[in-house]
């Protein structure tokens, strides 16, 4: 997970949620009227502030899903939610499959949008571990699966991803003082950077292994 932050509200929620809401409380079995979320403008917006990923295991969108809008605070738990922008985020089927409609106050999931993430989780290899004593964030991994046999798909890609980036460094630290190497720490920082795949694992290994633009 990357500390994230919301942006602007779509105008088609801005202005239609407070109606939208009124008719889902009002008949909550109809398809239509509790799907609107749905829209492809609200997905859209979702989809730009994640970088395009899943908000919890920074799978892009696409490589195996095409993400479904999550519920920070499931639907089931608090129906008055279910158009606020500041409750919605794009996960991978597989994270919210898992995630369902867990919620219990004071034992949330993580949130990358008000809790510092990037503090509470550790990046070994390509298994996310928790801080100590951040039963939250121990939580979320556990629930997610993050670290278990029914998401080999999930750590094999993120095997292929420190391999090729591993790769990357290899170059950047093989190569004298020029333009390329300067090329070669801008894929890095591309990498890196919070919109990148996998990026918080990929930025532990880059400073596990203490290599700096120098």
């Amino acid at each position: 997970m990357r500390n994230l932050a919301k942006i602007e509200e779509p105008e088609i929620l801005s202005t239609n949620a407070n109606q939208w809401l009124a008719e889902y409380l009002g008949d909550r079995q109809n398809k239509t009227k509790k799907y609107r979320y749905r829209h492809s403008d609200i997905k859209t917006a979702l989809k730009e502030e994640t970088g395009y990923k899943c908000v919890y295991c920074e799978s892009k969108i696409g490589h195996n899903t095409p993400g479904d809008i999550e519920h920070k605070i499931p639907s089931s738990k608090n129906p008055e939610k279910h158009f606020t922008w500041d409750n919605l985020t794009v996960a991978c089927t597989e994270c919210n499959r898992r995630k369902n409609d867990y919620y219990r106050t004071g034992e949330e999931f993580l949130d990358p949008y008000t809790d510092q993430v990037e503090d509470e989780l550790e990046h070994h290899g390509p298994l996310v571990l928790w801080r100590t004593n951040s039963n939250r964030a121990e939580i979320s991994v556990k629930i997610l699966e993050l670290n278990t046999h029914s998401r080999k798909e999930l750590i094999i890609q993120k095997i292929s991803a420190i391999t090729d980036f591993s790769h990357l460094l290899e170059r950047y630290s093989a190569e004298p003082a020029g333009p390329l190497k300067q090329l070669l720490w801008k894929e890095v920082e591309e990498k890196t950077g919070i919109t990148a795949e996998y990026s918080a694992m990929l930025l532990s290994v880059l400073n596990a292994k203490g290599i700096t633009n120098g």
